[in-house]
């Protein structure tokens, strides 16, 4: 080798600054989230995925998390991991259109994600390939998988559904909109003057699904322009 990198830390300063954390409330100035979001834009770039479509369902998705975050009950790691799943969701498509959520399933269990754990890497895995295939029984997944993680797996993924089929046309065709609950409801309003017929369509398709999850109904509607 032409050069060695030799980092300014030692193994002594790894512990100083866990136990800090742990008992001192000592916050990292640097944000370790956005490393892995970073690495995982990587990957989907590396894949060929459709970035400009990978954003706005982001948005979709993160959006609704957070409006539902009272139904839903999960936290910021389960958020994170919706987040990644998002970035992720169509990387298989550069191996084959038709089998395009078990391939992505494959390219992130065999893809180290620093910062993850394996079981949160198979989370996110899980939840791109139920993003489009039904989701069986936790009968038929308990060997693999935990209740819990069963249970986040079956409402990121009816998260990430709805969000994914807001942009079906990959046109990013609904820029502005707002997404409220309104009692049984989960009402989502575009602002589009566009055509969203393909949109709608698809969003219907995917909301039995999230109803039987979260049990509210998601409902799209195009803002009305005079």
């Amino acid at each position: 080798a032409e050069s060695i990198w030799i980092p300014y830390v030692t193994t002594c300063d790894g512990i100083a600054i866990g136990y800090a954390e742990k008992h001192c409330n000592y916050t990292l100035p640097h944000d370790f989230k956005e490393d892995i979001l970073a690495e995982a834009r990587n990957i989907a770039k590396r894949y060929k995925s459709d970035l400009i479509h990978i954003e706005s369902v982001e948005s979709f998705a993160m959006k609704i998390f957070d409006v539902t975050k009272k139904i839903h009950g999960l936290k910021k790691k389960e958020r994170l991991l919706l987040h990644l799943a998002t970035i992720l969701h169509s990387c298989g498509k550069f191996i084959n259109m038709n089998d395009s959520s078990e391939n992505s399933y494959h390219i992130i269990m065999s893809t180290e994600i620093i910062g993850l754990s394996h079981i949160e890497r198979e989370i996110v895995a899980n939840i791109v390939y139920y993003n489009k295939e039904e989701l069986p029984s936790y009968k038929e997944m308990q060997k693999s998988i935990s209740a819990e993680e069963y249970r986040v797996i079956a409402k990121l993924s009816a998260i990430l559904r709805i969000a994914n089929a807001l942009d079906r046309g990959h046109q990013q065709k609904i820029q502005q909109y707002t997404v409220a609950l309104k009692e049984n409801e989960l009402l989502i309003v575009a602002d589009t003057p566009m055509d969203i017929t393909l949109e709608i369509g698809l969003f219907k398709e995917k909301c039995d699904y999230f109803e039987k999850v979260y049990g509210i109904r998601p409902v799209l509607r195009q803002k009305r322009r005079i």
